[in-house]
């Protein structure tokens, strides 16, 4: 039989060939695969950032309502079976290994993220789940996830990321309205450039479009600034579901989403882990740090991706007198220590590069300060998350 182990060792073998576009593969899956996806309701989530955690808030406000919820989400933290849930609970091992291989077993040629949507659907239609929440990987259009036919498609937010991929702001914006399905209403916290594009595209698609541009002033079970404007888009997209205040309530006071300001109180002092990996979310970390605390002594472990626009990220999040230390994130596209380490001395800031992740951890957690950041990368948190909870 095969393991979860072994499940592991096949996606890091797919992961050799990269990102390719088109939907021809997923497609073939599914069929394969009896088209699962069809098997029960869906909900379509894109975004730049916020799209995890507006995911997490309705997949529970659903759970609330009595419904049993699958979701879908990407990356991972520290475990692949985090990505499939079912009514807030991560896939077992067992399991993850067998929907893998019974899509390694189509014969498709598909890339690492097209065989996980497809044990993902597949999986969900197994648990006869009523409704599954599903996050959108990269962009929209050509998104693997964009083979399903959902009730309601949400866009979070548009920025620049994936630049190398997805193009500029107008780019990236027309690509993630891809999502948009006719006749299927639209949900947005988007402003500026993109939301015109989002009007157009809603309307060529008679789509009803629904516009959200205030946070939220509800109690929400996340911390962080730039939830209440998630909360606000995953109550909007409630309230188009027809799912009753009661639960709406219940799912924001029970909704947990690892690391994205997440507060954690240590021995050592208290630690913000936060997976802020471009210049948009770096503004809503630092703007949250600001009037979470406002004043004393920051300490940092930073580390970015090489594709990412890291000199942005560092002219946003750090003050004149906060220390980082540097390190790297869990992944191939991880930009050097040496490179980092220039950005921020040529903005003056004191910083240290350790190559070790858990020297690193340890060293931010030696460091006196009034708190201590974890940012940069969700590969970042997910390589040492675990060191600072445990």
């Amino acid at each position: 039989m095969k393991t979860y182990k072994d499940a592991l060792s096949y996606l890091d073998w797919l992961c050799v060939f990269g990102v390719k576009e088109g939907l021809k593969r997923i497609k073939a899956l599914a069929e394969a695969l009896g088209n699962p996806q069809n098997a029960y309701r869906t909900i379509h989530v894109a975004g730049t950032n916020g799209k995890g955690s507006v995911c997490a808030m309705l997949a529970e406000m659903l759970k609330a309502q009595g419904l049993t919820v699958g979701l879908f989400t990407s990356p991972h933290l520290e475990s692949y079976c985090e990505r499939i849930k079912v009514n807030g609970v991560d896939i077992p091992e067992d399991d993850f290994a067998e929907m893998i291989f019974r899509v390694k077993a189509c014969n498709v040629n598909a890339t690492h993220f097209e065989v996980l949507t497809a044990a993902a659907f597949l999986y969900f239609k197994l648990r006869a789940v009523d409704v599954a929440v599903i996050e959108v990987g990269l962009g929209g259009t050509l998104d693997s996830t964009n083979i399903i036919t959902p009730e309601l498609s949400i866009i979070t937010n548009i920025a620049l990321d994936h630049e190398n991929i997805l193009g500029d702001l107008e780019g990236i914006a027309r690509n993630k309205a891809g999502i948009i399905k006719p006749n299927v209403p639209t949900v947005t916290g988007a402003q500026g450039k993109p939301l015109e594009i989002i009007r157009a595209v809603a309307k060529e698609k008679n789509s009803a479009l629904h516009e959200v541009t205030t946070p939220a002033n509800v109690k929400i079970n996340l911390s962080g600034e730039y939830q209440k404007m998630n909360a606000a888009i995953a109550i909007k997209a409630a309230q188009v579901l027809g799912i009753d205040g009661a639960a709406i309530e219940a799912g924001l006071a029970r909704v947990q989403w690892a690391g994205r300001f997440e507060v954690v109180n240590t021995a050592m002092g208290v630690v913000v882990i936060d997976g802020a990996h471009n210049p948009n979310g770096a503004a809503a970390l630092r703007k949250s740090l600001d009037k979470t605390f406002p004043q004393g002594q920051r300490a940092w472990l930073f580390g970015a991706l090489r594709d990412k626009d890291f000199d942005s990220m560092i002219k946003i999040l750090f003050r004149a007198d906060d220390l980082v230390i540097v390190t790297p994130p869990d992944s191939e596209r991880a930009a050097s220590t040496d490179t980092l380490c220039k950005c921020l001395h040529e903005r003056g800031i004191k910083c240290l590069a350790i190559e070790n992740n858990v020297a690193a951890v340890e060293r931010l957690m030696k460091t006196p300060s009034d708190v201590k950041i974890i940012a940069g990368s969700l590969y970042l948190i997910g390589a040492v998350r675990k060191f600072v909870i445990d």
